[in-house]
């Protein structure tokens, strides 16, 4: 094939090729904010914003198509002109006809393929941190259309809700009244972990206002929601006479909300991929996971300890913070238990009461007679502490003056760890999934953040090679079919060129989806990885197989 030829059919490619580029990129961004749109509320501004993210992202997406239809329409077009009769009397065959295809389709390819492993991840990323970034219209958004919404760790329910306005003082909270709210907080994420998906307490209100204060960085936001005439129940009592809710509870929280974006791979460049392909623990959903069983186990084995001390022959324990002291004075026929990570010491009935002390500078500040007190534990391992929460139940309290009655009294101290209990932080996904350390439910968890990251940047970085590939087949199958029809009618093999093009991107993202579908009972698990990469790749095989019989039967005219 001569020079002037090659640049005659290439120049015509690669004009049609970006017109159709462009216009199918534009359609499919407008397309495409129209969930964003319904789903979060956005502002103009932020629709500007998405609009520029997710033109390189549509850009990409669309380039098959955009190198399918210009192959077939300038094919097509010189087979309806007869100038592929004329390049086949000057004895061009049909393969070196498609030379210039081919360039196009490597040229194609080449372009998907840096798109597709640095710009496109980058500025998904963009678009997601545009959708998030309000979260407080987000929130109100969600309990107009469904009334409630979800955090992982607890949902918010409400009847109506409504913004506040900013506060010119703290640039990074925003607010939001909730009327009739009802939050539900679980003992663990329910969308991460089955065996745990159970309501832990209830609070409700005549009307909240949650403040939402945000981390400029990547880490967690944080709520609180201030409540109006508050009520606070347990799922369940833990006896039928104790007084486990509350009255006039004035707020839920400050609790950590997830980030709403995620460890997802589709953000993630190809060097970021491999990474984690060769080392799993660095994702961050096994290295969170890692460190909830990291906390657990410090805080266990604490609550161990107290409950071994509580249970020995003395009856009076002090804690040293510091800075206040505390103490608890336990009546030789009260009872300890431990229940779920949680010391119940409780007064005989009819005997002398449980006795907790405050002191401060050396001064003794608060005296409370108490009937029953629950001791939980959790544990600050990046500071190396131990947060001691005790909650005292029909109390009287006596702070020098005068003795107060209460249905509870909560208090909060922080100790240091003991350098055994600090030196747990060392452990490793490994020692989890390898050693019997944990309950084999929850050894699952574990396994489930560790199968689920590897089949997500696998079915990722094999995905986004095929769909490199399929830019360079398609092309092929449009040049040959577009020399096929010779009546002119090259629309109609621009139209039975689509159907491998559409199987092809269907079988991608179905082979993504099967590769991802990890259960979270993993007892008796077969690994849908290989058959989710068979998936993505058999599009192509189908492509190239055509490609080839439609090339072999030209070569034969």
């Amino acid at each position: 094939m001569s020079r002037t030829l090659f640049w005659y059919v290439f120049r015509d490619l690669l004009f049609i090729f970006l017109m159709a580029s462009g216009t199918l990129a534009g359609i499919m961004s407008f397309g495409g904010l129209l969930r964003p749109l319904t789903q979060n509320g956005l502002d103009g501004s932020q629709i500007l914003l998405l609009i520029r993210y997710s033109m390189p992202a549509m850009s990409t997406y669309s380039l098959p198509i955009a190198a399918l239809f210009a192959t077939t329409w300038v094919y097509g077009r010189m087979a309806a002109d007869n100038e592929i009769t004329a390049c086949r009397a000057s004895g061009i065959s049909f393969l070196a006809m498609t030379t210039p295809a081919m360039f196009l389709g490597l040229f194609v390819a080449m372009m998907s393929m840096y798109l597709l492993c640095f710009t496109v991840p980058k500025n998904t990323l963009k678009i997601e941190r545009v959708i998030v970034s309000n979260i407080a219209k987000i929130i109100v958004h969600q309990i107009e259309q469904t009334h409630e919404t979800h955090f992982g760790y607890f949902t918010v329910y409400a009847e109506s809700a409504h913004l506040v306005d900013p506060n010119p003082d703290k640039p990074n909270q925003q607010a939001v009244v909730l009327r009739g709210p009802m939050i539900v907080s679980f003992a663990a994420p329910p969308a991460r972990d089955k065996f745990f998906n159970v309501a832990k307490e209830f609070y409700m209100a005549r009307e909240a206002v949650a403040y939402i204060d945000e981390d400029p960085g990547e880490g967690s936001d944080q709520m609180t929601v201030v409540l109006s005439d508050g009520v606070k129940l347990p799922r369940r009592f833990a006896a039928p006479k104790a007084e486990q809710g509350g009255l006039g509870v004035a707020q839920f929280g400050p609790v950590d909300i997830p980030s709403r974006l995620g460890e997802k791979t589709k953000f993630m460049d190809i060097f970021q991929l491999k990474e984690l392909d060769r080392d799993p623990s660095r994702g961050r959903d096994v290295q969170n996971v890692t460190a909830q069983f990291i906390a657990e186990d410090q805080a266990a084995e604490f609550t161990r300890r107290l409950s071994a001390l509580f249970n020995s022959q003395e009856r009076e324990w002090n804690f040293d913070t510091g800075g206040d002291g505390y103490s608890i004075i336990r009546p030789p026929d009260a009872k300890v238990e431990i229940h779920g990570g949680m010391i119940t010491m409780t007064a005989a009935p009819g005997g002398k009461p449980l006795i907790f002390r405050q002191q401060s500078g050396g001064q003794l500040r608060l005296t409370a007679e108490s009937r029953s007190i629950e001791i939980s534990t959790d544990a600050d391992t990046d500071r190396d502490q131990l947060i001691v929460s005790v909650e005292l139940r029909d109390v009287l309290v006596d702070a020098g003056e005068t003795q107060t009655p209460k249905s509870e009294l909560p208090r909060k101290f922080v100790l240091p760890m003991t350098a055994d209990i600090s030196a747990m932080k060392t452990r490793t996904p490994d020692i989890y999934l390898g050693t019997a350390v944990r309950r084999e439910e929850q050894r699952q968890r574990l396994l489930f953040a560790w199968v689920d990251l590897i089949n997500h940047v696998r079915s990722e970085m094999h995905a986004r090679a095929a769909f490199v590939v399929s830019c360079l087949l398609l092309v092929l199958v449009g040049a040959s079919l577009g020399m096929m029809f010779r009546s002119g009618n090259f629309l109609t093999a621009f139209a039975v060129s689509v159907v491998p093009a559409m199987l092809s991107v269907v079988l991608i993202v179905t082979g993504q989806h099967t590769a991802e579908n990890v259960p979270k009972d993993l007892t008796a698990f077969n690994n849908p990885l290989n058959a989710g990469i068979s998936i993505i790749w058999v599009g192509n095989v189908i492509i190239a197989v055509g490609a080839i019989v439609l090339l072999t039967r030209l070569q034969r005219k």
